[in-house]
């Protein structure tokens, strides 16, 4: 497995610049109408990206949330490391990492162990953590937040891991409900995959290179 470790945040960017991330990939996987390979949404994210691309300047993302979910990460990694003793590398804070997979595509854990992936969110609205408590599979997870059932499936493609681990964390919450685990297991959805990132990738060249 290619991993790329830094303390450099722009180089991190880099990285992922020309590349349909894990993070992003839900954006890709829905059902067109027309019966092509990419829905009409799909193909307005790929225009958006050829548009980073070409001006190199990416949308800026911010906000409380974002902020509220970085300042608790570290937290909540050492709350789950207590549930297990699989030892799990955490790359958070000043940490950058991304594992690319193939050509296209690539993801950044927040976690890592010899067995499984880690992915944490703490989210700033409450109730959100609340019904995170539903998910016990992909299938659940799939059904509650699709964004991060796609965002695991890819995850689990790159480091070619069995199964993967989704907590969610809110120190605001009474003992017993500040930490919920679920533990994510990988379908078979390489085809599909990389199917659609084939798809986006040819009219990312396309819109750059007309």
């Amino acid at each position: 497995m290619e991993i790329t470790i830094t303390q450099n945040e722009d180089q991190w960017q880099q990285t992922r610049t020309n590349r349909f991330t894990a993070s992003v990939i839900h954006k890709l996987m829905g059902s067109s109408r027309s019966g092509g390979l990419l829905s009409k949404s799909a193909e307005t994210f790929v225009y958006e990206k050829a548009a980073e691309i070409l001006t190199g300047i990416a949308k800026p993302i911010y906000g409380d949330a974002l902020d509220w979910g970085k300042d608790h990460e570290a937290e909540a990694f050492e709350m789950f490391s207590k549930h297990f003793f699989d030892p799990f590398t955490y790359y958070g804070g000043e940490t950058y990492v991304f594992i690319p997979y193939g050509d296209y595509s690539g993801y950044s854990p927040d976690g890592l162990s010899e067995e499984a992936i880690l992915e944490i969110k703490c989210p700033y609205n409450s109730a959100i953590h609340l019904k995170n408590f539903s998910i016990a599979d992909a299938d659940s997870l799939k059904s509650v937040h699709p964004e991060y059932y796609w965002q695991m499936q890819l995850g689990m493609l790159a480091t070619d891991l069995p199964t993967g681990f989704f907590v969610s964390y809110d120190p605001r919450m009474p003992e017993g409900k500040q930490l919920h685990i679920a533990e994510i297991e990988r379908h078979d959805l390489q085809f599909e995959i990389d199917e659609k990132l084939e798809a986006a990738w040819e009219l990312l060249q396309t819109i750059i290179h007309s």
